[in-house]
């Protein structure tokens, strides 16, 4: 008892009136029961993997919305699955050779990867319908029917006023086609209203001929964008209308630094797709695959590489090596 009530006395003394070993002695009990809390708190910038993710998703989930739900094919689109086969016909004509070598038609290689990435999309096999320019063209703009067995035609122009086909026959990709107008650099087409009565040369499958033709310009046609451009420079036209990107390195080439742009854009609906037979639900699927292409950045490398490739044939031809 006694020894008790001393020990008592000796705890309720302030600290300082201690004895030595019995301050280091509550200093170390102290130090422990530190370090024990410590153990059960998670390390300073290394905070609990599983607490970490859950919020990380929480917060990915309220900043990020989820990709859109893309409709169902429609009828037209779920026979080619029935098939196992999406027949697409795309424009074809003559890619430049080196001398010596025949000329023979091929399909053009931005339609036939964008057809390819469609079939993919469906599940299917692609077969291809290789078809003239020409053709493509005016079945676009005059609403002709399509060749028997082609579900799809890619690289037509916009159809013509008065003469299209059913709104539910066309898929629009997103956005604009944006071009420029080239002309010499010693007579310069400055304006759209200064085009009426003067030629201009475009591919058959241009998103630019409407407006250039509403603008008064007399169109000369040619199978793709090389021979269009090519036919420019032999002075067969007063001007050219072409892709934006394409035209900026056509226009650093040594070569054409006798042309110029003008001081404007050329902005037009983009070259639509073509379903043979009227089918809404086809339509939209299509739409919203082309908007999921350019969302992922598919359509506009798609645009880049054609234009790269065509101005490096442009650039072949000029010196000789291929014949076109």
């Amino acid at each position: 008892m006694h020894a008790a009530m001393r020990m008592s006395a000796r705890l309720s003394r302030p600290a300082a009136a201690w004895p030595a070993d019995a301050r280091l002695a509550l200093a170390a009990v102290a130090m422990l029961a530190c370090l024990a809390a410590l153990a059960w708190l998670p390390p300073r910038g290394l905070a609990d993997p599983g607490r970490d993710q859950s919020r990380g998703r929480a917060a990915h989930a309220a900043t990020v919305a989820p990709p859109p739900r893309l409709p169902g094919p429609g009828p037209l689109l779920r026979q080619a699955q029935a098939r196992g086969v999406l027949v697409v016909g795309v424009p074809a004509y003559p890619r430049p050779v080196p001398p010596g070598q025949p000329l023979a038609p091929e399909p053009d290689p931005r339609q036939a990867t964008l057809a390819a990435w469609l079939a993919g999309a469906l599940g299917v096999r692609l077969e291809l319908r290789a078809m003239p320019a020409s053709a493509t063209a005016g079945r676009h703009a005059g609403g002709e029917s399509l060749p028997p067995g082609v579900d799809l035609v890619l690289g037509g122009p916009p159809p013509a006023a008065g003469a299209a086909p059913p709104r539910a026959t066309l898929a629009t990709p997103p956005g604009r086609a944006r071009g420029a107008l080239l002309s010499l650099r010693f007579a310069p087409v400055l304006r759209l209203d200064a085009l009426a009565g003067k030629t201009a040369c475009v591919a058959h499958a241009s998103p630019y001929a409407t407006l250039l033709q509403d603008a008064g310009a007399t169109l000369r046609r040619y199978p793709s964008p090389l021979q269009a451009l090519l036919a420019f420079r032999r002075g067969e036209c007063a001007v050219a209308a072409e892709d934006g990107a394409l035209a900026r390195r056509l226009l650093a080439l040594p070569e054409w630094r006798v042309f110029r742009a003008a001081p404007l854009l050329l902005s037009a609906p983009p070259v639509p797709l073509r379903l043979r037979a009227p089918d809404a639900g086809s339509v939209r699927y299509l739409e919203a695959r082309l908007q999921e292409l350019a969302r992922s950045g598919r359509l506009a490398a798609l645009a880049r590489d054609g234009a790269a490739d065509t101005a490096f044939q442009v650039m072949l031809v000029e010196s000789g090596l291929i014949c076109h």
